[in-house]
């Protein structure tokens, strides 16, 4: 069994065709029949069924097809593997993440970059906001993605790419009496308890710039707990605490079987905002490499 005879099948098993097949490898319809015959032989099993001219995959061929095209993948990674390193592509990239991404494609996109450049080096650490931001500033990081706050600024020189929206979610025990409910407005909060992400670096810092701007002025009083863990906040309104106040981003994929509602959450149109920042400055190579490897 070669790569070129599972090439040859994989063509002719999506095209149903061999003379497309031949035309698209730029050889005869007859080295293609030949090809997969032999195929066909070495395994002891037809992968097409032939009938008036036509060609269609048996049972065996649409279970191998799959099973090629898993392996020319795999070959496909490997020699792209091979190629970086003898490139010279290598180096540390150092990225910092706010918690919950996690929870979306973000550790496959980390997990396929690391292994398309086996020969870099990643940092990763998952923070809050503002630690995020505080410690860019100062260059521990090539590449952060960071929510966006008032409390946040950047230099002139920072590239800043939204990346993603999410709207907000009120989340709420089962017992409660707004836990059916479709969609919650802010008026239906303004006698709860609310537990939301601690997010600027100390309440009596920034007085007027807590929390961000998702909740009206009318329920800052309201504010009875915070905390920068997703997941706390989740115990803490299993536990009578409170309503919590999380985005999509951090409910879509809830890490703990507490039984709670995820009720969408009005908010006059405003969603959280995910960015991806760097330094127009920093001239390390793998930075660009990573942000293709992040619209996959």
């Amino acid at each position: 069994m070669t790569l070129q005879q599972l090439e040859y099948f994989v063509s002719a098993a999506h095209n149903l065709n061999f003379s497309k097949t031949a035309e698209m490898f730029f050889v005869s319809q007859s080295a293609i029949t030949q090809q997969i015959r032999s195929l066909e032989k070495e395994l002891k099993l037809d992968l097409f069924i032939r009938k008036n001219n036509r060609i269609s995959l048996t049972d065996s061929g649409q279970v191998f097809m799959r099973e090629a095209e898993q392996i020319l993948a795999k070959v496909s990674d490997s020699i792209e593997r091979v190629h970086s390193v003898q490139r010279g592509q290598k180096g540390t990239l150092r990225i910092g993440y706010i918690k919950c991404m996690e929870m979306g494609s973000f550790p496959r996109n980390v997990q396929n970059f690391y292994f398309k450049y086996p020969g870099i080096g990643i940092d990763l650490k998952r923070d809050n906001a503002v630690a995020l931001h505080d410690e860019f500033l100062m260059g521990e990081y090539d590449i952060i993605f960071n929510v966006e706050s008032p409390l946040l600024s950047y230099p002139d020189t920072t590239e800043i790419k939204k990346i993603g929206e999410y709207p907000f979610f009120a989340v709420i025990p089962p017992e409660h009496p707004l836990s059916h409910r479709e969609m919650i407005t802010q008026e239906d909060l303004k006698y709860e308890r609310l537990i939301i992400h601690n997010f600027s670096r100390s309440k009596s810092e920034f007085p007027h710039d807590f929390p961000t701007g998702y909740l009206r002025n009318n329920l800052m009083q309201n504010i009875s707990r915070t905390n920068d863990d997703a997941a706390t906040i989740q115990t803490m309104v299993a536990a009578g605490m409170g309503i919590g106040i999380l985005t999509e981003l951090e409910v879509e994929k809830a890490p703990m079987p507490l039984n709670l509602s995820y009720i969408p959450l009005e908010t006059d149109g405003i969603q959280e905002i995910l960015y991806v920042i760097y330094s127009r400055k920093n001239e390390n190579p793998l930075i660009p490499l990573f942000l293709e490897e992040m619209k996959k």
